[in-house]
């Protein structure tokens, strides 16, 4: 563990007075002597004199790319510090590029004083790794005490490379993307015999396997290891440590990754679960649940960054006619049409709903008003123009009536700002159809 009786150089970057007091008591309790300074924002970090950082505390609330941008350059600057990033948002995918940029750890806020303390103890495993007075158990706990980071089997597998490059020389690495081709390589290798063809056909197909042994050979080791779905990669390795194969690949080892896919499998399941309660089945749009979470989360990141945003409520002219005439089906039919050309003229951050019957939402993260007001005007000349096939030789010409309102100058609450752009919508429609209203001006 860290010697106790030195100090720990600690950078932390924009973070707030409640965050800096949690980590300050995480680090009492664990009986650590400690040195933070303090910077404003990433940027300044190029100035910073202090080369002996042992540890990155930066907050950041930005988009996953420039956040994963931030990681590098942390890690350009201090490439033996442990990163941990501070974010009121969990974006899965976004923390999964900053992992691989070189991050150490995630802490979502407000801060869980139990997450704290597990990252204070991580830090210590960090730093007897870093300073070369590892064994396999601590580099184990070192890589996957967070198997709920994995998002993919990719990801094990690259912590599991991590692993073995602590302990192995690596003499070679080819991967093969399919089993096929991977099963004529090992032929042509080893002349496999009926068994042993079976036992790794076996290992391919076994969902909590991650890594086989194939062949040992005067401390030398080939084996297999999964890396992605239905990619595998083939190493011979070179025991460079001073443990032995048995201790390096031990039960411990493969336990916690049977552990780590598990979970990952689990998570999926629940992820499948939810996307499903948070989305339409009609249209395949976001409901009215995850309308209600994305304003809350946008809603609370206001108080720390001010940035406003905007929502448009949308309904379609008349569209009771369509289900008079023609049948709920071609109703259904026009209703998926609708909502792909909702997304293709949307930005790749903004988010659309189907708020119920003929009615959408469209949230507008980074918009204010005036481009609100372009978006709005661009969806409803967009659908004037389209032509809605009813059957093979029958076409459908619809408008859209769109309410806007603008947080947090119209409505400071999830259900307040669905209220008032509802209203906007009910007043477009009173100016004649097919209109773009706010307040008292009818846009288009």
């Amino acid at each position: 563990m860290i010697n106790k009786e030195a100090f720990l150089e600690i950078l932390a970057i924009d973070l707030d007075s409640f965050s800096i007091e949690a980590m300050k008591k995480a680090l009492k309790e664990n009986g650590l002597k400690y040195h933070i300074s303090f910077l404003q924002n990433v940027t300044e970090i190029d100035t910073y004199s202090k080369k002996s950082v042992r540890a990155v505390f930066f907050y950041s609330n930005r988009q996953s790319q420039k956040t994963t941008h931030e990681v590098r350059k942390i890690n350009l600057v201090f490439p033996k510090a442990a990163i941990i990033l501070l974010s009121p948002k969990a974006d899965q995918q976004g923390i999964i590029g900053a992992f691989r940029a070189g991050l150490f750890d995630f802490l979502s806020l407000p801060i869980d004083e139990h997450e704290i303390r597990t990252i204070i103890y991580r830090l210590q495993l960090h730093e007897v790794i870093q300073s070369g007075m590892w064994n396999p158990e601590r580099a184990v706990l070192h890589l996957f005490s967070r198997p709920e980071i994995f998002s993919a089997i990719g990801d094990i597998a690259a912590s599991l490379d991590q692993y073995l490059n602590l302990f192995f020389q690596i003499e070679e690495n080819k991967f093969y993307s399919s089993q096929k081709e991977l099963e004529e390589e090992l032929q042509k290798r080893f002349k496999l015999n009926d068994s042993q063809r079976k036992r790794i056909i076996r290992f391919i197909k076994d969902p909590s396997g991650l890594i086989f042994g194939l062949r040992f050979y005067k401390n030398k080791f080939h084996f297999l290891v999964k890396k992605s779905e239905g990619g595998f990669s083939f190493l011979v390795a070179r025991n460079t440590s001073d443990f032995k194969i048995h201790e390096i690949l031990s039960d411990y080892l493969s336990n916690v990754l049977k552990t780590s896919l598990s979970i990952l499998s689990e998570s999926k399941r629940i992820d499948q679960i939810r996307l499903l309660s948070l989305t339409d089945e009609v249209t395949g749009l976001f409901n009215l649940r995850k309308l209600v979470e994305d304003l809350e989360h946008y809603i609370s990141r206001y108080g720390h960054e001010k940035q406003v945003f905007s929502l448009l409520f949308v309904d379609i002219d008349y569209f009771k006619n369509v289900n008079d005439q023609f049948g709920h089906v071609v109703g259904s039919q026009i209703l998926i049409d609708m909502a792909a050309i909702l997304k293709i003229q949307l930005r790749s951050s903004d988010l659309v709903y189907r708020y119920g019957g003929d009615e959408f939402i469209i949230l507008l993260p980074k918009s204010n008003l005036e481009e609100s007001k372009r978006i709005a005007v661009r969806i409803s000349e967009a659908v004037k123009a389209t032509e809605f096939s009813i059957d093979h030789d029958k076409k459908y010409r619809l408008s859209l009536s769109i309410g806007i309102a603008e947080f947090p100058s119209d409505a400071d609450s999830a259900k307040s700002i669905i209220e008032f752009a509802d209203k906007m919508m009910y007043m477009s429609k009173k100016s004649g159809r097919g209109k773009v209203f706010h307040i008292n001006e009818v846009v288009a």
